[in-house]
């Protein structure tokens, strides 16, 4: 037991040791759980403190007294003060029996005897109720007159009705119901590790945070918790409806943050996404920020809208953060799961959305496009090695896809995708050489594409035109080292962007031949070099650029 009372110590910094002795006590021994429900009920220290030194004092006293009122026990006929002194009421002798007999009464002195026993009642209650004020008063030191000191200052809440509360509602009810969830948010605000942006919304960051007194206050946890706290400058404590009419009002868009409290990557939002000073920068021009924890009141029409079958309970979709239209209530984009983007590939994913979406009355948004339907595999005509790749891919799929997020990306699905109404694409010409005889040999696929690829030229840099939604478009470019965002007129050739790649090489990558294929159809564009952006389909579109090194 005593290394569970040192770790449950070490972790709390709980210094008393009755106190952890307590905890694991009510925990059966596991300190984990002791630990848990130190946080979740701080309150129990006050059933652990230890017996106050008064009330050995007060046994002490009383046993003398007892000892001293048995040896003259035969003075029972006079009366017994709170020193053990015996005052007989009369001075005839004949009141006191001096027999053997230790209780010798005549039936005369009953009276008396009854009197007696009531008097010795009244002091031992009296005694009890002074033992019992010392134990209650004995953390508050009173002055020398033996005046208390003052009751602490409390500070209690009314649960006030709430404006969805209906005439046929049990009012009772809901009242309680308020206050459980109240007491659960103010359990869960001593955790460094389990804030919830409902207990701190009022507060700036000028101003002290709230802290629960009797849970740990050594600098290490506080230190967590200004780490980890909601960023609440930043929020706006506002239901989902009455945000909408703001963002009208205010042409803002709604960015929403889901917190899942009992998950610590939704924390670490805080400490490293809503504290990003690029991001917070973009938030307060372009966004209005709601964050919502699941058992906020505020969160219930968001996760009832916007979540289908209960997937707001599914672990695999946070941390979660959506962008809302205010004017139609569409949930435009999302990110959710472990996919969640660091703070850097985030803020980018920002700026591409505010590039590509626009609150504006005569602007036109991307449109949803239906999915492709996935084309039925032959499997007559599969390779072996094909054949093994489907037969892994069913075998890690056979329990359902648990391990992913069920909310898809809705702006995922408006960018272009050359499957939906085309064909399998254009297949590479091959380059015959007319001047070899009259049985040419063709080159291989391969050969053409390089030899394609080196008449490209690689001096003509590129220079981004200036932004306009109805003749430019941002393109994606993904590498190994990370990505890179470009802009280019919907006009430009395909050839455009090889010239810029070889004119403007990522850093060490001089004069190593790429590829550029489409994602995720992964097309090769090496033989549509003559086609304009848009007609290859690289509208809002994200391109893979692969090297191709000797080994």
């Amino acid at each position: 037991m005593d290394d569970e009372v040192e770790q449950f110590m070490a972790v709390t910094g709980v210094a008393a040791e009755h106190i952890a002795r307590g905890y694991l006590e009510i925990s059966g021994g596991d300190p984990m759980q002791a630990i848990q429900l130190y946080y979740e009920s701080p309150d129990l220290q006050a059933s652990f403190n230890a017996p106050a030194a008064s009330t050995s004092a007060s046994v002490s006293q009383r046993q003398p007294a007892s000892s001293a009122a048995a040896g003259h026990s035969q003075g029972f006929t006079g009366r017994q003060d709170s020193h053990g002194v015996i005052h007989i009421d009369s001075d005839d002798d004949d009141d006191v029996n001096m027999a053997d007999n230790e209780f010798n009464i005549h039936e005369d002195q009953d009276d008396d005897v009854a009197a007696v026993v009531r008097n010795a009642q009244e002091e031992e209650d009296a005694a009890m109720a002074r033992r019992l004020q010392e134990e209650m008063y004995s953390d508050n030191h009173t002055s020398v007159d033996g005046v208390r000191a003052p009751i602490a200052q409390t500070h209690e809440t009314l649960a006030a009705p709430d404006p969805s509360w209906g005439l046929e509602d049990d009012r009772e009810a809901a009242v309680m119901e308020q206050m459980r969830r109240r007491r659960r948010l103010q359990g869960a605000s001593a955790n460094p590790f389990n804030q919830s942006s409902v207990d701190w919304f009022d507060v700036e960051d000028n101003e002290p945070r709230p802290r629960n007194p009797q849970g740990p206050s050594d600098a290490t946890s506080r230190r967590l918790r200004d780490l980890f706290a909601p960023p609440t400058s930043l929020i706006t404590r506002l239901p989902l409806d009455a945000a909408r009419d703001a963002g009208k009002e205010e042409k803002k868009w709604i960015l929403v943050n889901l917190q899942k409290l009992d998950d610590f990557r939704c924390q670490v939002l805080n400490r490293d996404h809503w504290k990003n000073e690029d991001i917070v920068s973009l938030i307060r021009e372009h966004f209005l920020f709601l964050q919502y924890t699941l058992d906020d009141p505020f969160a219930q029409s968001y996760t009832t809208f916007y979540f289908t079958n209960q997937a707001h309970e599914d672990v695999n979709n946070y941390p979660h953060a959506s962008i809302i239209d205010p004017r139609t209530g569409e949930q435009v984009k999302v990110w959710s799961g472990e996919s969640f983007p660091s703070p850097a590939e985030f803020h980018s994913d920002l700026v591409e959305f505010l590039d590509r979406y626009s609150l504006a009355a005569n602007s036109k948004n991307p449109v949803v496009k239906s999915k492709p339907k996935a084309k039925p595999k032959d499997i007559g005509r599969m390779t072996e090695e094909e054949m093994l790749e489907m037969a892994l891919q069913n075998s890690l799929n056979e329990g359902g896809d648990a391990s992913g997020p069920s909310v898809e990306d809705p702006d995922a699905l408006t960018k272009s995708n050359p499957d939906i109404g085309k064909g399998k694409g254009k297949a590479v010409d091959e380059t015959i050489d007319l001047t070899a005889g009259s049985d040419p040999t063709p080159l291989s696929p391969q050969a053409a594409a390089e030899n394609v690829f080196s008449q490209i030229s690689s001096v003509n840099p590129h220079v981004e035109p200036e932004h306009n939604p109805a003749t430019t478009t941002r393109i994606q470019f993904r590498h190994a080292s990370g990505r890179v965002i470009r802009r280019f007129a919907t006009t430009d050739t395909v050839r455009r962007i090889y010239e810029w790649l070889k004119a403007e090489p990522l850093e060490g990558k001089q004069g190593v031949p790429f590829e550029l294929k489409t994602m995720p159809a992964g097309r090769d564009l090496i033989g549509e070099l003559e086609k304009t952006i848009e007609e290859a389909g690289l509208k809002q579109g994200t391109v893979m650029i692969e090297y191709i090194e000797d080994s």
